[in-house]
């Protein structure tokens, strides 16, 4: 591939998760919410995904995948009632949550929540496996209470 084309890929928010574009996965209620997941959302189809939400969305994510949800479209802004970041972010806003470890977002999930309300968890980085085990192991314990 031409060093030229390898550039304008980088440079396109949209193409960081061509490759492993997942789908979204309900997972049932959680604190009175509908809770779903997803890994590797495309930016177009995750932004359209949330702008067709009937509620608002607590947002529990990194903040490189929030970043490009929000340039290509600013106004689900007034979609999401809390962004809950995971790792270092530069993403700055009133709404924003941040914790070092998925373990202390989970943790503060009933805190965050609103009913009726949806929880999205999404992931696209390097810890997206472990991400992915330790949403659904939440999601166990939580539910059978």
């Amino acid at each position: 591939m031409e060093e030229g084309k390898i550039k304008g890929i980088v440079e396109n928010k949209s193409d960081l998760s061509i490759s492993r574009k997942g789908t979204l996965m309900p997972k049932g209620k959680l604190f009175g919410m509908d809770a779903f997941v997803w890994l590797y959302p495309g930016v177009e189809t995750l932004s359209s995904t949330i702008e067709s939400f009937p509620f608002d969305v607590v947002w529990i994510g990194n903040c490189a995948e929030m970043e490009a949800i929000l340039e290509q479209n600013p106004k689900l802004e007034t979609k999401v009632l809390k962004y809950l970041i995971i790792g270092e972010s530069t993403f700055k806003n009133d709404k924003c949550l941040f914790f070092s470890d998925v373990n202390l977002a989970l943790k503060s999930i009933k805190e965050n929540s609103k009913k009726p309300g949806i929880i999205l968890f999404t992931s696209t980085d390097s810890n997206t496996e472990y991400t992915n085990r330790q949403i659904n192991n939440f999601l166990e314990l939580v539910q059978i209470q």
